[in-house]
């Protein structure tokens, strides 16, 4: 555990300098040390679900209470795909949040990262019989983005966007002009957040209805590594809802570059 204790700092001479830089390492040290604690809480819990439905399935097999049927090993492959996607997820996040990746900035034009991530996402949206459709709107400034990256958080709440939406719903990606810059946003018409949940959904491994989002498929991890993507952008996310039955709307926001894309 980490020492809450801070240096005495009085006047501007070099040592309260240098007692500022001290207090300033400390307080560093002190947050990451309690987002480390936090993500250990987190990880236990989310890795005992899947692990404890693996576990009895398992004993079960072998003691010949449950038949070794398509349908068992079924749940347990489920479930194990389960844990493969939580632990991508966490080396994701962690990357993410440490601005331990290297972004490749290009002048880059919003209109081609909505198709791109629209035409990735189309084949899962007619499975499930959600409309997709993309809107651009008017002139747009261009960018200074990783298209990778960028496509990454797209992807990441279309996917969102698709849980969340029920069969014969309809999700739209648009690109509109903002002050200084671009807005992207990805809206459907599905289940709406709580206003209670709207700052908190971008936390890891947070859910405004854990059951519902754990029976499909999703991490609660989604939305942070897209919140940490856009701000090592020097961009902003934020959710919007009218309620429960509303739909959502999640926006990107980003500086352009200052000139018109074609």
């Amino acid at each position: 555990m980490c020492d809450a204790r801070r240096a005495p700092v009085a006047g501007s001479d070099e040592l309260a300098v240098l007692g500022r830089a001290f207090n300033d390492m400390a307080a560093s040290l002190e947050s990451t040390e309690e987002k480390r604690r936090q993500l250990l809480s987190d990880v236990a819990h989310e890795l005992r679900t899947p692990l404890a439905t693996i576990d009895g399935y398992v004993e079960g097999l072998a003691d010949g209470v449950v038949e070794p049927s398509p349908e068992t090993w079924g749940v347990i492959q489920t479930e194990t795909l389960r844990l493969g996607r939580l632990v991508d997820d966490l080396q994701k996040v962690s990357r993410a949040e440490e601005r331990q990746f290297d972004l490749r900035l290009a002048a880059t034009e919003p209109a081609g990262l909505v198709e791109a991530a629209v035409q990735s996402a189309l084949p899962a949206y007619a499975l499930k019989g959600v409309g997709l459709e993309s809107r651009l709107a008017g002139e747009l400034l261009v960018v200074m983005a990783d298209p990778d990256r960028m496509g990454e958080v797209l992807a990441n709440l279309l996917e969102n966007a698709l849980r969340h939406t029920p069969a014969g719903g309809r999700v739209e990606v648009t690109a509109a002009a903002a002050e200084g810059g671009v807005e992207l946003a990805v809206s459907d018409s599905g289940e709406g957040i709580g206003a209670e949940h709207l700052e908190r959904v971008f936390e890891r491994f947070y859910r405004a209805d854990a059951a519902r989002a754990r029976s499909g498929g999703g991490s609660g991890i989604g939305l942070t590594i897209a919140r940490a993507i856009v701000e090592a952008h020097g961009g902003t996310i934020r959710a919007e809802s009218e309620g429960r039955g509303a739909g959502a709307r999640f926006v990107i926001a980003l500086s352009g570059r200052g000139h018109l894309s074609r």
